[in-house]
């Protein structure tokens, strides 16, 4: 994310100087050579590109699906059945999330293999943005079910065991956030690196192996923390703590 892509160079041409006002009536002063970050377009992009592709594959449903059609319930298919299989019949409720982060992860990883673009999950912030938004949304939703009962999930059963796994369950919980962000920043990160280092050193072939392999990676990043975040819901919403 430290090479200047030119699309960001151009957003910021055009949006730069509103964005630079409109933070100074805040008392905030940005980059002026790059109001808005790299890693800020790019997800932007991203989010952008899930809208208008998912869009156009739903479209208006029909009983004998297209191709289009297809693509997308198979897709449905297959969050629905993750949700099911780590949630169980409430799985369905939080369909939308887990998708649309699953979706966001794969659009994001998958930029790092076009000419022009970079992933924006190669920035930390960004990660780690995904990754605290996933602990509040489990931790609200376990509340908005069990109430006061959620603080059972900190405390266990019983009174008298509550000293000992509240320190234990708080570190478990707060580790969380770190554990999502570190893991998909050091892949895709990794990935990229080394696809850049064997473009420079070798021929411009060689490097397309490693980069088959990485829309591979890039697909299990995004399932892992799909995965992962339909773990940390199940636990929250579920009837035993």
């Amino acid at each position: 994310m430290e090479e200047k892509l030119w699309i960001v160079e151009e957003i910021n041409k055009i949006l730069g100087p509103v964005v630079i006002k409109l933070f100074s009536y805040a008392g905030i002063h940005l980059n002026p050579k790059e109001p808005i970050p790299g890693h800020v377009i790019l997800s932007f992009l991203a989010s952008l590109t899930v809208i208008i592709v998912f869009g156009l594959l739903s479209g208006k449903p029909k009983l004998v699906p297209d191709k289009k059609q297809s693509i997308f319930e198979q897709f449905f298919m297959f969050i629905e059945g993750l949700n099911r299989e780590i949630i169980g019949h409430e799985g369905r409720n939080y369909l939308g999330i887990v998708g649309t982060l699953f979706l966001f992860i794969l659009t994001m990883n998958y930029f790092g293999l076009f000419p022009g673009l970079a992933s924006p999950t190669t920035n930390i912030n960004v990660p780690a943005g995904m990754a605290i938004f996933v602990f509040l949304y489990y931790n609200l939703q376990g509340i908005k079910k069990h109430k006061f009962g959620y603080i059972k999930q900190f405390t266990g059963n019983y009174l008298f065991i509550a000293p000992i796994m509240a320190p234990i369950e708080f570190v478990s919980h707060i580790s969380r956030p770190l554990s999502l962000s570190v893991r998909l920043f050091g892949n895709i990160t990794a990935e990229e690196t080394l696809i850049l280092v064997l473009a420079g050193l070798f021929a411009p072939l060689l490097p397309v192996p490693l980069m088959a392999l990485a829309l591979i990676t890039g697909a299990l990043q995004a399932y892992i923390f799909a995965m992962l975040t339909a773990v940390y819901i199940s636990g929250a919403v579920s009837e035993e703590h």
